[in-house]
């Protein structure tokens, strides 16, 4: 083979595999251009529907200075207050913007609340296990402990936009048995009264952090419904 015939060989071939590694798949791509799979795209680990278990047992319940031991059977309740979109699954006439799918539900009276739980087989809390589920069984004055941090919970102190915050959104709340926004965000209807007037428990938004202590209550006409006030519902056993 001749001297302009091997080199004209040589760049035909070197011609080819250029254009190969650029059909090949991948071939020659950065790792900022490969695809992602989607095992590995970032996933809500929260499940909203979650409940979480309360033991049966004796907790210290009430204000300090006006509190008893009180002895409940087990009991399950959400981890998380209903979100819109829960809600949104009885109750097809509920509108909410797209971004607030996983906000607490608000604007519901108690026999909307109600009427939620029933769907689920579910019930409302009654004002002792709500406590119960909030504080544990060493009567401590918030979820979390005796001492108020703003960054456990969404009050007044940290809802500069003056509107509750996604269920959950802050993990250092948690209560003994897990769970969450049992301080602030919104107002939870109980089944429990006082005389005509049913009682809330959990502080929200709208208040300072002082109204989001465990054993702080709200009264209220049951068919009232405010934006600072939702719910979460509860059942028996485990």
């Amino acid at each position: 083979m001749t001297m302009a015939k091997q080199s004209g060989h040589n760049i035909a071939l070197g011609l080819l595999a250029i254009l190969m590694a650029t059909w090949m798949p991948g071939a020659g791509a950065s790792d900022k251009t490969k695809p992602v799979p989607p095992s590995a795209k970032k996933k809500d680990a929260r499940v909203y529907d979650e409940m979480v278990v309360v033991p049966a047992g004796k907790f210290i319940y009430g204000k300090p200075g006006e509190t008893k031991e009180i002895n409940l059977p087990a009991y399950s309740i959400d981890k998380y207050e209903v979100t819109n979109s829960q809600f949104a699954r009885f109750n097809l006439d509920h509108r909410y913007e797209p971004d607030k799918a996983n906000f607490p539900v608000t604007m519901v009276s108690l026999n909307d609340a109600s009427a939620h739980c029933e769907a689920l087989d579910k019930r409302l809390p009654t004002e002792q296990e709500w406590e119960k589920a909030a504080r544990g069984t060493d009567g401590r004055i918030y979820p979390w402990g005796n001492e108020f941090i703003k960054i456990a919970c969404i009050t007044s102190e940290t809802a500069t936009e003056g509107q509750p915050m996604p269920v959950g959104s802050c993990e250092k709340g948690k209560s003994p048995y897990g769970a969450m926004d049992m301080a602030g965000n919104v107002w939870e209807w109980t089944s429990s009264f006082s005389e005509r007037y049913s009682i809330l428990r959990g502080g929200s938004f709208f208040e300072e952090g002082d109204s989001a202590k465990v054993f702080s209550s709200l009264l209220s006409i049951p068919d009232d419904s405010k934006d600072y006030v939702g719910f979460r519902c509860a059942k028996n056993g485990k």
